[in-house]
């Protein structure tokens, strides 16, 4: 008879599951990295359409709270001084919906951009809004200070891999 037996060591064993253990350091070090940079796009995606969309919502009211004032959508001769920009009588900053003028959007530039954006929508975790308007007129009239010309709004959104997108647009007063 053969008894002569079959198998593995305990060392051939114990050599074996270092050799896998250093092989899948390796991998995982390789391949791990490479799973936070796939999520950038989709972030950076989203984060385009919700711009958009908060920019056409922005660029939808009026240019300025003179406008809705005199009833129509003639230029305005003596616009809000952009000191004044913000939340005007009745309007309330908890409530965007309500804002009848462009510059009303500029209450959301030095707010906590975490929690503004629940204002708009809960549908994005993680992110964050700042909306700021400033005075344009020297981007259509040269060395112009006039704040009946035209007004900037940039929409800032915050994204959760601590990257941010700014999309800019111009109202113009007519």
């Amino acid at each position: 008879m053969n008894n002569k037996q079959r198998g593995f060591t305990l060392i051939e064993i114990v050599v074996g599951i270092v050799v896998l253990a250093v092989a899948l350091t390796i991998v995982t070090g390789v391949f791990l990295p490479q799973a936070n940079k796939m999520t950038s796009p989709m972030y950076q995606i989203k984060a385009t359409a919700l711009g958009k969309s908060l920019m056409n919502q922005v660029l939808i009211r009026y240019y300025d709270e003179n406008n809705l004032i005199l009833g129509s959508f003639s230029p305005c001769a003596t616009c809000t001084a952009v000191a004044d920009f913000g939340t005007d009588g009745i309007e309330n900053r908890n409530n965007p919906n309500g804002f009848n003028d462009v510059d009303d959007y500029h209450e959301y530039c030095t707010s906590d951009p975490k929690t503004t954006l629940t204002l708009f929508t809960n549908e994005y975790p993680g992110y964050g809004l700042n909306i700021c308007v400033s005075n344009a007129a020297d981007k259509f009239v040269t060395g112009s200070t006039a704040n009946n010309v035209a007004k900037r709004i940039q929409v800032t959104i915050f994204m959760p891999n601590n990257e941010e997108i700014t999309l800019t647009s111009f109202k113009g007063n007519y």
